[in-house]
């Protein structure tokens, strides 16, 4: 036996990198390379985007001259260097062959002849609304917020397929130009690939029905967002240390009650710990095993608690330590210098194109519970001023009473009826409608949506697999179109491997052809669902660029702060309340029009 010809010595970097690329493992190859040279060199060599060439720019005299090279330009490339968070150097390119590195010192110089650059240009690169907030912070310019005219790499790429990664340049260069970028590329090759990719992009965005989706809608909307993250939404510093102490009392309080129940002090956030004193030293039955111990899911929790009423306390020990730290404490670290919150909205994270918020996620404060109510009361209107909200009414209902077609559910919306009411009556065919009846009407509306099972429905409602399965029957008898529409769409998904919403928004299901029978079901009722909550996205959305085209044109001093899901929360001059607010509600009522009316309601006035 040769041992030596056993020594492992490394990947072959060729076939890895084939492969990598295959299977788009992108980010992962720009690690590996990192590790072993010699596949940097293979895909060094490999790499399809040759630099621009780079001009330093280090003087006002240099700035100048390559200031006038970039105004005779149509599209400007941008590209930022940072160190530790801050700006260093700015890269402009007017082609995939030319682009200016100026340096932080001369950017400083030439800040208001850099802005009209801006201003005049048509805008490439990636995440343009993160580039513009840190360009403007950076060298404290009041610059443009992305338009219809500009070119997001991630935004094209992610309404491409929005299922797909998180839409680096890494993996969008490795999609659609076939090779990964070199280990550490240089701006002049970030440039390059820019220009490389915008027709890349911008054909498939036509082929695929999206480019007036992207162009219309995204874009715009993109400036909407950042005006809205410049403004932030001003924070009761006071009320929220009060919150936090409050929470902590409480926390103190339950502690202790749970200790005494449990007959020793241990570590409550320990799910092992806490497993081991209900199912061990206590006998609590065990309702589910991992393969760390006992499972204290919520879910087996809750069902403990029915029997065995202290298990309640630990499920409110959770829920006010949650809110203590996500909420009442981490909140404000982040209230900014003008006594703001400014959290960031993302367009491309979520798969049916909905927004998302980050750093804070001001999407999903609890609502239904008395602290959670405590935790919006926090945030408040500036002096003269009122906080507004409009919320569509159950939208997702009325883009399925629209979508699907059905005369019976469209009735029900344009005679204004309560639609949980009324579908509580004709489906249980009753004359009086109780609010448990209309608890389950609602249970199954909302349901009905995900493509919700006889289980699922029983485990909501508290009824039995069969009773949900006859609810679920007389649900679709009366609707009929209903479930034709939810069939089709499956159907649909199934031949092209794919759905859409009202503006062509894609989703794509690779699992919708599975063998297994969960991923593919699971593909099935994202199929059903996808079209209805990605045209209710689609409608505020629009509503968004309506509002806000309505209040820069007419001066208005109402500004729009927030989106959270259905809901858009405005700070409001006291004396623009009853002029502003019934316009935006007509606005928000009319965004795109559907055969059942879009009831927006309003809090705060």
């Amino acid at each position: 036996m040769d041992w030596d010809s056993l020594r492992y010595n490394g990947p072959d970097p060729t076939v890895l990198r084939d492969l990598f690329t295959e299977l788009e493992f992108h980010n992962l190859l720009a690690k590996v390379t990192q590790r072993y040279p010699e596949i940097a060199q293979v895909v060094t060599a490999a790499a399809p985007v040759a630099a621009a060439q780079m001009q330093l720019v280090a003087t006002k005299a240099e700035a100048e001259e390559a200031l006038q090279a970039i105004k005779g330009a149509e599209t400007v490339a941008l590209v930022l260097s940072s160190s530790n968070g801050r700006l260093q150097e700015l890269a402009v390119g007017i082609s995939a062959q030319s682009c200016f590195i100026f340096t932080l010192p001369v950017l400083q110089e030439v800040t208001e002849a850099l802005a009209q650059v801006i201003e005049a240009k048509k805008l490439l690169g990636l995440d343009l609304k993160g580039l513009l907030k840190t360009l403007g912070e950076e060298l404290a310019l009041n610059l443009r917020w992305v338009g219809s005219r500009d070119f997001d790499l991630q935004l094209a790429s992610y309404l491409i397929n929005p299922t797909r990664g998180n839409h680096t340049l890494d993996e969008i260069v490795g999609n659609f130009l076939g090779q990964p970028l070199p280990p550490e590329p240089t701006m002049g090759e970030l440039v390059a690939a820019y220009f490389q990719l915008q027709p890349l992009l911008t054909e498939t965005l036509h082929q695929d029905e999206l480019w007036e989706l992207f162009q219309e809608v995204e874009l715009p909307l993109s400036g909407v967002l950042g005006a809205m993250e410049q403004q932030g939404i001003l924070v009761d510093r006071a009320k929220l240390q009060v919150l936090s102490q409050s929470l902590g009392e409480k926390l103190t309080r339950l502690e202790e009650e749970i200790y005494g129940e449990c007959g020793q002090p241990f570590n409550l956030n320990s799910p092992k710990q806490l497993g081991e004193v209900l199912f061990d030293k206590m006998g609590l039955p065990p309702k589910k095993k991992t393969k760390t111990g006992y499972s204290t899911s919520a879910a087996v929790l809750e069902e403990l608690a029915i029997d065995y009423p202290f298990v309640q306390k630990i499920l409110d020990y959770r829920q006010y330590a949650k809110l203590k730290s996500t909420y009442a404490d981490a909140l404000a670290d982040l209230i900014g210098p003008d006594g703001r919150i400014h959290t960031t909205f993302n367009q491309t994270i979520t798969a049916t194109g909905r927004l998302s918020s980050t750093n804070p996620n001001l999407q999903n404060i609890p609502i239904r519970t008395e602290e959670g109510r405590k935790i919006r009361e926090v945030f408040i209107a500036a002096p003269g001023f009122k906080l507004v909200s409009l919320d569509y009414s159950q939208i997702e209902l009325r883009v399925l009473a629209h979508l699907s077609g059905d005369e019976n559910m469209q009735a029900a919306f344009q005679a204004g009826a309560d639609i949980h009411t009324r579908t509580a009556a004709e489906v249980f065919g009753v004359a009086e409608v109780t609010s448990e009846l209309r608890s389950r009407a609602k249970a199954i509306n909302f349901g009905i949506i995900y493509g919700i099972s006889p289980f699922g429905l029983a485990r909501d409602t508290g009824i039995s697999v069969t009773e949900a399965a006859a609810y679920i029957d007389n649900y679709f008898l009366r609707y009929p179109k209903v479930k034709a529409f939810l069939d089709e769409q499956v159907a649909f998904a199934q031949e092209h491997g794919y759905v859409k919403t009202i503006l062509q928004r894609r989703r794509y299901l690779p699992d919708i052809q599975a063998k297994n029978r969960m991923a593919r079901s699971f593909a099935e009722r994202t199929a059903m669902n996808t079209p209805i909550q990605g045209s209710a996205a689609d409608i505020i959305k629009v509503a968004m660029l309506k509002v806000a085209a309505f209040l820069q044109a007419g001066g208005w001093q109402t500004r729009m702060l927030l989106q959270i899901h259905d809901e858009l929360v405005f700070e409001v001059p006291v004396e623009e309340v009853t002029t502003v607010v019934p316009h935006l509600q007509e606005l928000m009522s009319q965004a795109i029009e559907l055969s059942v009316p879009l009831q927006v309601d309003a809090k705060g006035v």
